[in-house]
């Protein structure tokens, strides 16, 4: 609830815009248990713009804020309706520039390389210079099979891209040449479902064409096996199979790169190599005693 105690003026939302001297680009709430909401659309009577010039780079302001902004509640949605309501009561741009960024409407021209309309004809909620202007839910982010697969999800079988583009270039090492303008297909998340890891059998760890195993999320581990960190050479010691996990790619010397962590291996030799891990790891540290020892015993010798 909004208050003016220097004009003793309580919940009116009005009174404050008109008192705004200057346009606000941000405005937050704070709740009792210390999180915040971002209510700006409530006191910014030209928001829309706001966001689109006024504000920082979104992706970096909300990694800022996550950790005090917490899930929407019922309550928080019903509010966020109401702005977003009182907002799209208004009518609509009249320059085809104010469209590109709107948090609330979109031209197909400024779609994305990556984005698209989703339902394929979805309502029109009116024209600018002859061309359709959709709600900004409409916008949807496509992505290869490989990045959904970050996000733990693959593509349902029989689906057809949404969308083909230009894939970023790729360096072929056979033919030590760029590989450019290669088609890449995309997908849209209503096209995706959730992972399934698949099962280990016979004491084998499934693995992908590079012998890894896909460790993204957690939820991707396959079933019967087990996550575990610097185990590689008891497990050739013991002759159980084991696959590196990758958890992710790192992006430098012009490159991206897999990100490695650890090894999976079966479950049902888990106990078994955690057991002869820590015997080794005793006999290292006792043969590290047994020098230390050694070396003080010799100073004193000298």
């Amino acid at each position: 609830m909004p208050i003016d105690l220097f004009k003793g003026k309580v919940n009116d939302v009005g009174f404050i815009q008109k008192q705004l001297t200057s346009p606000v680009n941000y405005v937050y709430g704070f709740n009792s248990d210390q999180t915040i909401k971002d209510v700006t659309a409530r006191y910014s009577k030209d928001w829309a713009n706001v966001v689109r010039k006024g504000r920082v780079e979104p992706s970096w302001l909300d990694e800022l804020l996550e950790t005090y902004v917490p899930e929407p509640t019922p309550k928080d949605k019903r509010e966020d309706a109401l702005m977003k309501k009182a907002h799209l009561e208004k009518s609509l741009p009249t320059s085809v520039s104010d469209y590109k960024n709107h948090p609330l409407y979109a031209l197909e021209r400024h779609l994305l390389k990556f984005e698209s309309i989703y339902p394929p004809n979805p309502p029109t909620l009116g024209f600018v210079r002859g061309e359709p202007v959709y709600a900004r839910e409409c916008v949807h982010t496509l992505h290869s099979r490989e990045i959904w697969l970050k996000s733990a999800r693959t593509v349902k079988l029989g689906e057809t891209p949404y969308k083909i583009v230009k894939a970023r270039p790729k360096w072929n090492k056979l033919t030590n040449e760029v590989i450019k303008d290669q088609p890449l297909e995309i997908f849209g998340y209503w096209q995706t479902q959730e992972y399934e890891p698949p099962v280990a059998e016979n004491g084998i760890v499934p693995r992908n064409a590079f012998g890894n195993v896909e460790l993204f999320k957690t939820c991707m581990l396959p079933i019967g096996t087990v996550h575990l960190q610097c185990l590689k050479n008891v497990c050739k010691r013991l002759k159980v199979d084991c696959a590196p996990a990758v958890i992710g790619f790192d992006f430098h010397g012009g490159w991206s790169h897999p990100v490695f962590d650890g090894f999976v291996i079966c479950k049902e030799f888990e106990e078994k190599v955690i057991d002869e891990w820590n015997r080794a790891e005793d006999e290292y540290e006792k043969k590290e005693e047994e020098r230390y020892q050694e070396r003080v015993w010799g100073n004193w010798k000298n």
